[in-house]
């Protein structure tokens, strides 16, 4: 029986493949339907047929909370432009005559983390930078390589991180509750919202770093897989959705992350009850309706379009996305409807401590919780009144 009192590493957790390979962006890209969701011939339809949820003003309001993150950098993944760039931005900067900042590893941690959630991260933690999680190529089919510089840059042929790169700051941002609960309609705004502030917080965090003197790399969704980093940085676990669910607010978050050169003390594990739960609770899984979310044990193979190699719950994204098309805006209803979605209160506080300290009492967490209705999706036609 396992030792629940006992940490377990992120290898325990999460075993690889000696045949593991890094993942290779070129060509795993999912191309949208003529109609798809994110198309203006699938949008103009949809408001023409006066559906909930999908009206002018509801998309709208979803589409203009992705202004920070709808721009020509997403051509390139968002690697290397605006916010994200990997040159200075300009507006830190350390006096040329002056040395950089320096300090323990846990002073700077310590440091990182308070300027993190002034900047708007919900969690921050920190990892010695793990390899295999870089992608192997670009999406335009450039790889990314590893070698002795002392700044990063990419050219024609290459994507180069410096050697000296050897830790990752990993940061969270909030997803809203309330607005989660209207999915899967165009009016939900709370992912848009999201990936908007992880560029404005990895941007702000790279900044800052190379104010001290250090170097920098902002990424959002670019350059490296942000769940199995965000793990290792100890901020949750990679639940049955295939999305990193953290103790705090579930999987109501979106990662970003910098890597740098400043010497960080990497964070412990979460509590791996996260796992535990998902074993039996599989609410996800029932209510896929691409059916996209197994129901059976974590294992090493992958669905088409996956990198398979670690041990953990795949999750079928060619399905997954196909439903986006199919209903026109992107789903998470897995997010609406996970347990650990939640907001924070004494008796939610309670639960999880009985999830962390008390697992054979799961499957009556998840009766309760499909008993008292938690993750049913609220009516979009009552949204602006």
């Amino acid at each position: 029986m396992r030792d629940i009192t006992r940490e377990r590493s992120f290898d325990e957790n999460y075993p690889t493949l000696d045949s593991y390979r890094r993942y290779n962006q070129h060509g795993n890209t999912v191309r949208s339907s003529p109609t798809g969701y994110q198309t203006e011939l699938g949008k103009e339809q949809r408001i023409k047929k006066g559906l909930p949820g999908f009206s002018l003003l509801d998309y709208a309001f979803r589409d203009a909370a992705y202004t920070a993150n709808r721009s020509p950098v997403t051509l390139k993944g968002g690697r290397n432009t605006g916010y994200y760039s990997w040159s200075p931005l300009g507006f830190a900067r350390k006096p040329e005559a002056m040395p950089r900042w320096t300090a323990s590893p846990e002073r700077a941690s310590k440091v990182v983390t308070k300027a993190g959630r002034f900047y708007g991260a919900v969690r921050v933690g920190f990892c010695e930078l793990d390899r295999r999680w870089i992608f192997s190529h670009t999406r335009d089919g450039r790889p990314i390589v590893f070698e002795e510089v002392e700044k990063a840059y990419e050219d024609d042929e290459k994507v180069v991180i410096p050697e000296s790169h050897g830790w990752v700051v990993v940061m969270t941002v909030p997803m809203d509750y309330e607005e989660t609960l209207y999915t899967p309609t165009a009016m939900v705004a709370s992912s848009g919202m999201a990936y908007s502030r992880m560029h404005v917080l990895a941007g702000t965090m790279a900044e800052f770093i190379r104010g001290l003197g250090w170097n920098a790399i902002p990424s959002g969704n670019d350059t490296g897989l942000n769940v199995p980093i965000a793990i290792q940085a100890g901020l949750g676990h990679a639940g049955r959705m295939n999305r990193m669910i953290t103790w705090e607010r579930g999987p109501l978050v979106k990662i970003c992350k910098v890597l740098t050169d400043l010497p960080l003390i990497p964070s412990p594990q979460a509590h791996d009850g996260i796992l535990r739960y998902c074993e039996v609770c599989k609410k996800c899984a029932k209510n896929c309706p691409s059916g996209a979310i197994g129901e059976g044990p974590m294992g090493f193979e992958a669905p088409p379009g996956t990198n398979p190699g670690v041990r953990r719950w795949y999750c079928d994204e060619i399905k997954c996305r196909e439903f986006w098309d199919e209903v026109g805006t992107s789903c998470t209803i897995c997010f609406r409807v996970c347990a650990f979605s939640k907001k924070p209160g004494l008796i939610h506080d309670a639960v999880k401590w009985f999830i962390r300290n008390v697992p054979q009492l799961n499957r009556l967490w998840v009766w309760s919780d499909d008993l008292l209705g938690y993750g049913r999706m609220a009516d979009p036609k009552d949204y602006w009144d």
